[in-house]
């Protein structure tokens, strides 16, 4: 039996992100337009009762059918069938170009009707593959498929190739031959034949084996999609470095991936800054292997980078910090620098300050409630390179020692200083206790205060809980190592701190 050729040309919904185009209502969820005497068409598509001529296409079936039962994603797919007409297997086939109808079966075809809205897609882009979903009942051993090819102007887009493919860009197609009951998802990469960039996308989705269809077979198809893959330009290790001056990093290597739209980059430069996201310089000499090891001869803060050439496209990695110190630079230490707890007009244990690399010309110690930030000198000041803590007020100090080599001045690492209101368990206005009890904190807290905040605490002054506690007795599960902790509850303008054993 003579059946009706048409080859299949594949739909593509792109990406809308980046502006990378994809074939319009590749969902079928547009409008349905009105085709006389036929189900309707969705828009942007043709189905053999739009095509041409106009005088045999009137005669022919319908093949294309709106479907709202079960589609991949709502409200809508379309369902393609091969309907026998007098003696004639029709493929069902729909396009985003226009159909081909002739009374020679074997002369029929899909085209690119350029300059006709609906029947061309004017596309310049590169996809990298070809995704769709589809549902599959062939029949006889009948097969599907979806064909889309990416083409210049130079000569009319036509499937199947009349003999000369030179115009031809890229092209993806996929044959569908086994039975799918359920939405199953193909996808395939597109095969590029040059660099060019395309003029016109022309895809075909055909329900049937074009010329030897079998009557019966039919083909869901929704969500078409076009992939664009990501341009790799990536640095590794990608941690942030701490180097001395003059001293070689951990070597940084440059992985770099092009997609449909690029070439393999054969040009790159490693470039930095001391500011993150740039403007970033060349070093001297330039670097522009895949490789680079960081070696700085001044101490600051550097963000390196690698910009590599894609060919129509020039990328930026990712920064890698890199932190460059000067091993003979001015510091201030204080020590010790575990945290303290004394009472108010008590005596805390001395604090040193030690400069390196050696004394500055001048130093103050200085003192804040917040911990990193507004720092105030003592009354008097305090500039010897020792410092006794005392305080005559409740609360939580952080003393810094401030030194000054001559213009280039270094704050030291915090000592926190907790001053509570009394050393020991109880007074007059609360009663309270806290302990270890297999392996949990027990607090029990009776005070007219409420929302008392329990704090723990290294010794090194490192705050590792903190809960929120009123009247009565709570229990507290502080996930750290067996050892010495500090508590500090903190009430009203109370504040209770201590050791205790986890």
């Amino acid at each position: 039996m003579k059946k009706l050729m048409y080859a299949v040309l594949a739909l593509t919904f792109a990406q809308l992100s980046f502006s990378q185009a994809q074939i319009e209502n590749g969902n079928f969820d547009g409008v349905w337009e009105d085709v006389s005497g036929s189900e309707d068409e969705p828009i942007e598509w043709s189905s053999l009762k739009t095509g041409s001529p106009g005088w045999i296409a009137a005669f022919a079936p319908i093949v294309a059918f709106k479907e709202t039962n079960d589609p991949h994603s709502a409200p809508t797919c379309v369902r393609l069938e091969v309907i026998n007409s007098s003696g004639v297997d029709a493929t069902g086939i729909i396009t985003n170009g226009r159909v081909g109808v002739d009374t020679n079966p074997d002369n029929g075809d899909v085209h690119t009707n350029a300059g006709t809205p609906g029947q061309e897609l004017v596309f310049n882009d590169r996809p990298d593959s070809l995704v769709f979903w589809v549902k599959h009942e062939p029949m006889g051993g009948d097969k599907s498929k979806i064909e889309v090819i990416l083409h210049d102007n130079s000569a009319p887009g036509v499937l199947p190739e009349t003999g000369s493919t030179a115009h031809w860009v890229g092209r993806a197609r996929i044959d569908v031959t086994a039975t799918h009951t359920s939405w199953t998802r193909y996808a395939t990469a597109f095969n590029y034949y040059n660099n060019s960039t395309p003029d016109y996308l022309l895809c075909v989705i055909a329900g049937g084996d074009s010329t030897i269809a079998v009557e019966g077979t039919q083909f869901w198809v929704d969500d078409v999609e076009l992939i664009y893959n990501p341009i790799i330009c990536e640095i590794n290790p990608s941690a942030t470095q701490n180097i001395d001056v003059g001293v070689d990093g951990t070597m940084l290597t440059v992985t770099e991936q092009a997609n449909a739209a690029t070439t393999q980059p054969t040009a790159r430069e490693w470039k930095y800054s001391t500011t993150a996201g740039g403007p970033y310089s060349s070093f001297s000499p330039t670097e522009t292997g895949t490789t680079y090891t960081p070696n700085f001869a001044s101490a600051g803060i550097y963000y390196v980078v690698c910009e590599s050439d894609f060919g129509s496209q020039m990328v930026t990695s990712n920064e890698v910090e890199i932190v460059v110190t000067d091993p003979n630079s001015n510091t201030v230490t204080v020590t010790p620098s575990a945290m303290q707890t004394i009472l108010t007009d008590e005596n805390g244990d001395l604090l040193t300050a030690t400069e390196t690399p050696s004394a500055a010309s001048s130093r103050e110690w200085k003192v804040s409630s917040t911990s990193g930030s507004g720092y105030a000198s003592f009354s008097p000041a305090e500039t010897g390179t020792t410092y006794t803590p005392l305080f005559s007020t409740v609360g939580t100090y952080y003393v810094i020692c401030e030194s000054d080599f001559s213009g280039d001045v270094q704050i030291s690492n915090e000592v926190i200083i907790d001053v509570p209101s009394s050393a020991g368990i109880h007074s007059d206005e609360i009663n309270f206790s806290i302990f270890n009890k297999e392996g949990m904190i027990q607090l029990e807290f009776e005070s007219q205060a409420t929302d008392a905040v329990l704090n723990i605490y290294t010794v090194d002054g490192k705050q590792v809980y903190q809960k929120t506690v009123n009247q009565g007795i709570t229990y507290h599960e502080v996930s750290q190592p067996t050892g010495v902790y500090i508590y500090r509850l903190v009430y009203d303008n109370h504040v209770i701190s201590g050791k205790i054993n986890l």
